[in-house]
């Protein structure tokens, strides 16, 4: 028997296999004696059937399973001598089976191509300074006030600010009348619609009015099939509710989890911190993996990329069965982000080994106490569970990508 593997490209390995039908003569043998052992027919007990029944009845499926046990055994030998790992499973381009001859065939194998990344230790990208302003604390404050207020009715007429309730009588869009839905009642905060026009409608009505409000709708209004169109809605209103924001007291605060409304300010400020200075850091490193990129040109095998966007499509799916096969489509939309995403888990993975990259126990943890916090766990009952789970490795392997992320931007963690 032969194997000849030839270097069809740099994410292919091509196999011409060539196996005797000598070759096939022991297994063969071997398969055959296993059979006579468990085969049973009418008329002879188990191990007692005449080995030319038995070929007779089995001889080509013997034959079938030879030759495929056979040639899996080859060509796995022959991969693993070539050091050649497949990244998905090998396609059969060519079979024959020559009952004189023997069996050849030719199979491809996809590959993660070699790569040797340069330049990566000193790209000149850094990560830049980030301020928060006074105006952002207070913006982020007044929404999360806004998320902690409650709304009571008020005997007056609706204004700015106010939640006005009411039900649909009539609506029609560009003169042709709509189905109302079910539900016809609508909750409408004035000032923060997105149909202004609506919005101004209501402006000064009292509960119990009925009225007719026309308008346009604005020409970037969320839902496409509204756009720029004229409508006319009959609406009664059956309620006048005025936004009464939380006051700060001590009670409220504990409810919260701070002591007073200056140390939420301090915990808003120490978040929009953090969180500009990830998005920070994550733009930075993005930069340094395009730039990588484009001076380290390397190829990506296609099964990859299949797979990756098989992922992408179906990450949300509880049971298996339900998962679906790509389409053209999506695979032609999805490519080149797909494409992207390899190369530089790639490159990321290329630069932990070379730099020896490996999260510090101390830092897994740190990571595992915010966790806590943010589940409202117990850190050690967390932790526990990640190691029983296995989750504990995955988190390393996050830590160390994202350390080898930012040794390309300059920041250099201790690695042990």
């Amino acid at each position: 028997m032969s194997v000849e593997i030839k270097e069809t490209s740099a994410t292919k390995r091509t196999l011409e296999v060539s196996i005797s039908q000598e070759d096939l003569k022991a297994p063969f043998e071997k398969k055959l004696a296993q059979y006579k052992k468990q085969v049973a027919l009418k008329g002879f007990r188990q191990g007692q059937v005449p080995k030319a029944m038995i070929l007779k009845q089995f001889g080509d499926a013997i034959h079938h399973e030879v030759v495929n046990e056979t040639v899996d055994k080859v060509i796995g030998e022959e991969l693993k001598k070539a050091g050649i790992v497949p990244v998905s499973q090998l396609k059969v381009t060519k079979f024959n089976d020559d009952k004189e001859a023997g069996v050849t065939l030719t199979v491809e194998a996809e590959i993660d191509p070699e790569i040797d990344i340069k330049g990566y230790a000193d790209l000149g990208i850094t990560v830049p300074a980030t301020a928060v302003h006074e105006e952002e604390v207070q913006a982020e404050l007044d929404r999360m006030t806004q998320m902690w207020s409650r709304d009571q009715h008020v005997d007056r007429a609706a204004g700015k600010g106010d939640v006005v309730v009411g039900n649909y009588i009539e609506v029609v869009i560009d003169g042709e009348k709509q189905e109302l839905p079910e539900n016809k009642e609508f909750r409408s905060l004035l000032g923060e619609s997105a149909s202004p026009g609506f919005d101004e409608g209501l402006m000064g009505v009292n509960a119990g009015d009925k009225k007719e409000i026309n308008f346009t709708y604005p020409a970037d209004h969320k839902e496409e099939r509204y756009r720029g169109k004229t409508a006319k809605f009959n609406v009664e209103i059956t309620d006048v509710r005025e936004i009464v924001p939380p006051k700060f007291d001590e009670e409220f605060c504990k409810q919260i989890g701070v002591k007073d409304e200056a140390e939420l300010k301090d915990n808003i400020t120490e978040s929009l911190v953090n969180r500009k200075k990830d998005e920070a850091k994550a733009k930075a490193i993005d930069e340094a993996i395009d730039k990588l990129i484009e001076s380290n040109p390397f190829e990506v095998p296609q099964a990859r990329v299949y797979d990756l966007i098989k992922w992408t499509i179906n990450r949300n799916v509880q049971d298996p069965k339900d998962a679906v096969e790509p389409t053209e489509e999506q695979i032609n939309s999805l490519s080149g982000e797909a494409v992207r995403e390899i190369k530089k888990h790639r490159i990321l993975e290329f630069v932990a080994v070379k730099e020896k990259i490996k999260p510090t126990q101390d830092a897994v943890d740190e990571r595992l106490k915010l966790m806590a916090t943010a589940y409202q766990v117990d850190f050690e009952t967390l932790k526990g569970h990640f190691r029983q789970s296995g989750r504990i490795n995955q988190l390393r392997e996050e830590l160390r990508f994202q350390m080898a992320g930012e040794f390309l931007v300059g920041i250099r963690a201790e690695a042990k």
